[in-house]
């Protein structure tokens, strides 16, 4: 039975940021915003919806899929997400940054089908499609949503619910949500009262629309606690269509967090002002000037299913890819950058790019090679990078998953079916550049290999034989920038939108203007590194990896 999925994101224009301790510093603060940081704070936001986006996508497809087949949506039903940030005036003038999320389903004429209410139903459980948006509703709230569901919030949560045009005589109505006397709704656009009692039941369509809203109300009360902790404002819009059919009775939420972004709003124009984000006011070198260097980048973010995105590596990849252009003085031309490539891409359009120049130079080229993205070891502590097209049919433990468990680890055959589709950092670094000539190669790791997500979350490990792990074989030139040794975990920065390493490599750069040695780059990002992750909790360590000849001297390489 197949399902169609649909998910819409939008992002309003943003123009000014909460305000500090009084008018006149709020006024400031909004002129300073709007003049030199509405795009980066539109950017900023724009990406942290997004990211929420994924993440809601593939929870939604993953709960339906997984619904118990008396609960199943039919082919025809359609699910939509929208989620929103929007600007808003308090009654005080003030502005405020709002989250807003809607759900609802579309459901075509279809008989015998049980997506829609049934006719007279008020009960939501009725409709397998108002079951599964209340079901995905609470999940949104309390998991992928829930730092902005923060305690004291105002919160105001409009339920709409539609009855097609039957003629209705009388419905006992059990009372279940309680006797309701002149309250406010809006129905067929109008804004009018309504009363429903238990003696005389239901007689008219706006009665039954307006229960089906306050089934779901009853829904939302019982069971999102996050709701019942913020200050929370109902709203009821009703409808009768003109015309009769089960795809004509529904019912949907919408949910606005007044002020989610409010705080968000304030650090963000802090840090601008202080210039704390290496995304904005990328530093801008003579174009062109850095002719000998060819960079290759590759960021792997989404992933075919089992396998989870992750998270910022997309962010990671296109800013490293200003910074080559705009700092680091390369050439356009010179840089490539490779989103969601699978091995065979990897090998032709990446490596043999880099190797064709090479030879087209006689050796006299200098190459970056910057990688962000999954990656694990195998049996003998050895690195692979992940394609984001990983077949999960040869893997049994993958097959038939939408998501990975909580814990996994691939031994055997279904070890080596994974391993035949990955690259080894072996594969890249010697066998691939075997026997060409170049003046240096610099590798840029930012991705973890021991069975760790970047949200910290297990991904999966393969059974490891030897009980000491072994220094990577690297080619004699080589130099890597390793986000963590083998064995240890990779974050990202969540709040700065990167991995640890690309920020704090970025940050360096972008100080310096692109002007500094190996030696200091690597010191200052071990130091800053070290000590932000571990005030987050989770402490990362990187590390560098050299080939014999690059032991010596490495320090004073420079990417300029």
């Amino acid at each position: 039975m197949k399902k169609y999925y649909i998910l819409t994101i939008a992002v309003l224009a943003l123009t000014a940021a909460v305000c500090p301790t009084s008018l006149r510093a709020q006024r400031a603060s909004e002129i300073t915003v709007n003049s030199q940081y509405r795009d980066a704070i539109m950017n900023y936001l724009r990406q942290d919806v997004q990211q929420r986006q994924q993440t809601m996508a593939k929870r939604a497809e993953q709960i339906l899929i997984n619904l118990p087949n008396e609960e199943k949506l039919y082919d025809e039903t359609f699910v939509t997400i929208k989620t929103d940030v929007a600007e808003a005036l308090r009654e005080d003038g003030r502005r405020e940054y709002n989250y807003v999320f809607d759900i609802s389903y579309n459901c075509k004429h279809i008989e015998g089908v049980s997506d829609d209410y049934p006719i007279g139903v008020y009960d939501y459980n009725a409709s397998n499609s108002a079951r599964a948006i209340c079901n995905l509703t609470k999940i949104m709230v309390e998991d992928v949503s829930k730092d902005l569901f923060r305690e004291g919030k105002n919160i105001t949560t409009r339920i709409t619910a539609t009855t097609d045009d039957i003629e209705i005589s009388h419905i006992p109505y059990n009372g279940e949500y309680g006797e309701f006397k002149y309250c406010p709704t809006n129905y067929n656009g109008e804004n009018i009262r309504i009363s429903v009692n238990k003696e005389e039941g239901i007689t008219t369509n706006a009665q039954l629309a307006y229960l089906r809203a306050q089934s779901v109300k009853g829904y939302l009360e019982s069971n999102v606690s996050l709701l019942r902790r913020a200050t929370n404002k109902y709203e009821f819009v009703t409808k009768t269509y003109d015309k009769e059919g089960s795809q004509y009775r529904r019912s949907s939420v919408e949910i606005v967090v007044h002020g989610a972004f409010d705080e968000i709003m304030a650090e963000m124009t802090n840090k601008l002002i202080n210039d704390e984000y290496v995304d904005f006011n990328i530093p801008v070198n003579e174009a062109g000037a850095n002719a000998s260097t060819f960079a290759l980048i590759i960021t792997n973010y989404d992933y075919a299913k089992p396998l989870p995105n992750v998270p910022f590596a997309s962010n990671d990849g296109e800013i490293f890819y200003q910074y080559c252009v705009k700092t680091l003085s390369i050439p356009e031309r010179h840089v490539k950058l490779l989103r969601n490539a699978n091995a065979e891409v990897i090998k032709t359009e990446g490596v043999n790019w880099l190797k064709d120049i090479t030879v087209a130079l006689n050796g006299e080229a200098n190459i970056i090679l910057y990688y962000a993205g999954h990656g694990f070891t195998d049996a003998n502590y050895n690195p692979y990078i992940i394609p984001t097209d990983i077949n999960a049919t040869g893997i049994k433990a993958f097959n038939g998953k939408s998501s990975l468990p909580d814990e996994m680890v691939l031994k055997g055959c279904e070890a080596k079916n994974l391993i035949k589709q990955c690259i080894a950092l072996d594969t890249i670094c010697n066998s691939w550049f075997n026997r060409v000539k170049f003046k240096s190669l610099t590798f840029i790791l930012d991705a973890g290999f021991d069975g760790t997500q970047r949200n910290g979350h297990t991904l999966f490990s393969i059974k490891k034989k030897a009980k000491k792990m072994k220094g990577m074989r690297i080619r004699n030139d080589v130099v890597m920038f390793a986000a963590a040794d083998w064995n240890k975990a990779a974050y990202s920065f969540d709040q700065q939108h990167h991995g640890f390493l690309t920020y704090f490599m970025l940050k360096e750069i972008k100080r310096t203007r692109g002007n500094i040695d190996y030696g200091t780059l690597f010191e200052t990002i071990d130091k800053q590194l070290n000590y932000e992750s571990s005030l987050q909790g989770k402490l990362q360590q990187p590390k560098m990896v050299l080939g014999n000849k690059a032991k010596e001297g490495w320090q004073a390489r420079r990417f300029k």
